[in-house]
């Protein structure tokens, strides 16, 4: 725990001091009481981040922490939390400490009669101390129990009952009788009797026990003087075996309900080899009392089993010296039976003490793989089940994040037999898991037990049978129930503006309501005019229109790309929040927007619909500038009328470099990239194999077309975007000159059309420049079929240009027809 408050308060870099969180820790009664969820932690540990020195850093660390699955990282981030961010902190005092002791009535110097005070105060405050610390301990341990277990009355049977150990008592006892005089023939006889006794965890007369430091450390003897040296040679030589039992006596009197199954598995199988350790003794006591037992013949007989011993008291030594759990423990097991190679009986030991050590965990991982399901009340498992909601709030938000987080791999508990198909278990108990999420049975049958063994294929072959059994269920029920394809199709008809007829309709009904600014728009009335127009279009044979709904954004799709696009950079901050900005207009801010059932929300997920909607707002946005630029097209009619009708053919001519640009960008965007990337994604989801497969072509698909679709440039996406606005800002200009044609200064109006013209061919270079850099940078072939198409359209515009100067095409003599 010091180390853990240690780290924290590194990484927060307060002026919060060690000795203070441990005196509220060890005097506050409330400590520990919080029991908030996993959610509530994380927010408190997020509010706590914005007063540390640096939040990033604080953040890493705690993750690091709860990574690792620290012991009491939610009550220290409460805590925390209440020291250093809690506003009204002068609530909290800090709690009464034990007072300290006064050494020697404040004198500066200390006598011999101050000493029996001195001492009786530091034993009275180090008695007080371990009462402060065996109180942490146990409530510690009372909150990893269930609220069940505090109704039980069960003993503490080490605690109350000291002498029911089958391990030597704690407390050392002197060598209390002496062989001295006793013939070597009779010593033998009694010291036979005593290391009999000493095997068995017993004390003896002259062979005694020493207390040990640590609970796993090697016990040592004490051997009478008396004894003859001869003997005592040969007693030294057996002593091991005793102390080794020792090691794992204690190992298993230290191994409690909390401990988990492996361990209780591990235990168990310990035990049968120790029974059969005691059956030997008492053969051997048989012998003894019969007269037939020397000690040389006793060194014969318990030298196979000294060997077993020093195995067991290494294995259990190695694990309860790390406080192993779970599949921690199973690695240790393995290692220990692939070192064993040469050694036959040892690696038998061992490959039983795995093999049944195993047995709880691979029934969780037979549970996991073939019906989705966990049952590890103890946290053993690979798999942790992080169930922040229930299955009726899982349709639209938390999707992604189901997929992603909700299952998650603990590396500490992995086995090493079983790390290279971590990721094929973690996918086929997720399958397994939609599938029952969606109410579908499991009907699978003549499911096999997996086994442990030293060679792999014996369970690998069992984790891919079922690895292929439950991706092919969930494919099909993605693909023929749930319809995934038919889907796909409805988003590209609306979103990748693949329905042509209702993309038309829809803009001409709602064009007036989306030029308004965002706050004086009906969202009620587009919702109306949307239904409206799914109803009178081709649309209206799609089973899935009624999904369809519309949303505006507070901000435009510029500002939305800088924001993701500057996430983790230096720029990050400039973008947490919109800056104040003029008011948007409906054009700017509008997209469609679509509910996905469970499970087709797993592709369809909320970032899979974000990325729709920014192609949309771009694609939208650039329908719009093009249909302003038609409807200028419409003046040219009225302007023929005129006598000075000459004086518009620079307007008409600049009109037609825009509209043929926009024209192009549009072509290029839905022809050159969105079309061929659709139709490698159709191609390549009929050769999945898996829902995994299935995600991955599809996020390969958007981040395609946003890349070349220049949404993923903030340089290339700017100058596109200025591009546009002069477009429009010379459509409005053209539409308030156009009502008063006949008349004003054409001067004023040349110059207007002139300065339109340089400001549209600068963002036109601009973009060219920026284009040909990328596609140089990145060997990008379709940024250089963009490049290409714009290029000639700058060649075209000037030849159509010469041609408007001409009086015989404006009288209308001549057509020039632009292809």
């Amino acid at each position: 725990m010091q180390s853990t408050i240690k780290e924290l308060l590194d990484a927060l870099g307060c002026n919060l001091e060690a000795d203070t969180v441990l005196d509220y820790i060890q005097n506050d009664p409330n400590y520990g009481n919080s029991n908030l969820s996993s959610k509530q932690v994380n927010e408190y540990a997020q509010r706590l981040a914005l007063k540390a020195s640096n939040a990033k850093t604080f953040l890493k660390k705690y993750d690091d922490l709860k990574s690792r699955n620290t012991d009491n990282l939610s009550d220290l981030i409460v805590l925390f939390y209440k020291l250093v961010c809690d506003e009204k902190r002068s609530r909290f005092s800090k709690p009464k400490v034990a007072p300290k002791p006064i050494l020697g009535d404040n004198k500066l110097q200390i006598t011999k009669e101050d000493l029996p005070q001195i001492k009786d105060k530091l034993l009275k405050a180090v008695d007080e101390s371990k009462k402060l610390v065996m109180k942490s301990f146990e409530e510690k341990e009372a909150k990893l129990r269930p609220n069940w277990y505090n109704s039980l009355d069960l003993p503490n049977w080490q605690k109350d009952h000291p002498a029911m150990s089958w391990d030597f008592p704690k407390e050392p006892t002197p060598i209390i009788a002496s062989l001295a005089g006793i013939p070597i023939a009779s010593q033998e006889n009694i010291i036979i009797d005593e290391i009999l006794y000493v095997f068995s965890g017993i004390p003896g007369n002259y062979i005694v026990h020493q207390p040990v430091k640590d609970t796993y450390d090697p016990r040592t003897f004490s051997i009478s003087d008396d004894l003859d040296d001869a003997l005592k040679q040969i007693v030294q030589q057996m002593l091991p075996l005793a102390s080794n039992y020792s090691i794992v006596r204690r190992f298993i009197e230290h191994c409690n309900m909390w401990s988990g199954q492996v361990l209780h598995a591990l235990v168990s199988a310990i035990e049968m080899l120790l029974k059969d350790y005691y059956t030997m003794i008492a053969q051997l006591e048989t012998e003894h009392m019969s007269g037939n037992l020397s000690l040389q013949k006793l060194w014969y007989f318990v030298l196979p089993t000294m060997h077993t011993m020093q195995v067991l008291a290494a294995i259990v030594t190695n694990i309860g010296k790390s406080e192993l759990r779970g599949g921690a423990v199973l690695t240790v097991l393995h290692d220990k039976t692939n070192t064993l190679m040469g050694d036959a009986r040892a690696q038998e030991i061992s490959l039983f003490l795995t093999e049944r050590a195993c047995r709880p965990y691979l029934r969780i991982l037979d549970q996991w793989i073939h019906k989705g399901t966990i049952v590890d009340p103890f946290q053993e498992f690979l798999i942790e089940d992080n169930e922040l909601v229930n299955k009726e709030e899982l349709p639209v938000d938390y999707s992604a994040d189901y997929w992603e987080k909700r299952y998650s791999v603990q590396k500490e508990r992995v086995p090493k037999f079983l790390d290279k198909y971590t990721d094929i278990i973690l996918r086929t108990g997720k399958y397994l898991n939609v599938i029952s999420q969606c109410g579908k049975s499991i009907s699978k049958t003549n499911t096999e037990d997996i086994k442990y063994s030293l060679r792999e294929q014996n369970y690998s072959a069992a984790i891919q049978r079922a690895y292929a059994f439950a991706s092919k269920s969930l494919l099909e029920l993605l693909l023929k129930e749930y319809d995934l394809m038919g889907r796909l199709k409805s988003v590209k008809n609306y979103f990748l503006m693949s329905q042509g007829d209702f993309i038309v309709q829809f803009m001409d009904a709602t064009e007036q309501e989306l030029s308004k600014k965002i706050d004086d728009i009906i969202p009620s009335k587009l919702e109306s005019l949307l239904g409206l127009c799914l109803r009178l279009s081709a649309a209206s044979h799609d089973p899935y229109n009624e999904d369809m709904r519309v949303e505006l954004l507070p901000y435009d799709l510029q500002f939305q790309m800088f924001k993701i696009l500057s996430i983790e950079t230096e720029d990050e901050k400039e973008y947490k929040q919109n800056k104040d900005c003029p008011p948007l207009t409906g054009i700017e801010t509008f997209s469609f927007g679509m509910e996905v059932k469970w499970p087709v929300s797993l592709v369809l997920n909320h970032k899979a619909i974000a990325c729709y909607q920014m192609i949309f707002r771009h694609l939208f946005y650039c329908k719009h500038v093009e249909r302003l630029l038609c409807r200028v097209w419409l003046y040219n009619k009225v302007v023929k009328r005129f006598a000075a009708a000459r004086l518009y053919a620079d307007a008409f001519a600049l009109r037609q470099r825009m509209l043929s640009c926009v024209q192009h960008l549009q072509y290029y965007m839905c022809v050159e990239v969105i079309e061929p990337s659709w139709c490698q994604l159709i191609q390549s989801l009929d050769k999945v194999n898996n829902v995994d497969e299935v995600l991955e072509r599809h996020n390969d698909f958007l981040e395609s077309c946003l890349g070349d679709c220049m949404l993923t440039s903030p340089q290339l996406l700017k100058a596109v975007t200025t591009l546009c606005l002069v477009c429009v800002q010379f459509c409005t200009f053209m539409q308030a000159s156009g009502c008063g044609a006949s008349g004003g200064c054409s001067d004023s109006f040349g110059r207007s059309v002139s300065r339109y013209g340089l400001r549209f061919t600068a963002a036109l270079l601009s973009v060219l420049a920026i284009i040909e850099r990328m596609a140089r940078d990145n060997n990008t072939n379709k940024l250089l079929n963009i490049s290409a198409r714009l290029n000639f359209n700058t060649y075209y515009v000037k030849q159509l240009e010469k041609f408007c100067s001409d009086d015989k095409l404006l009288d209308g003599e001549k057509k020039v027809t632009p292809s």
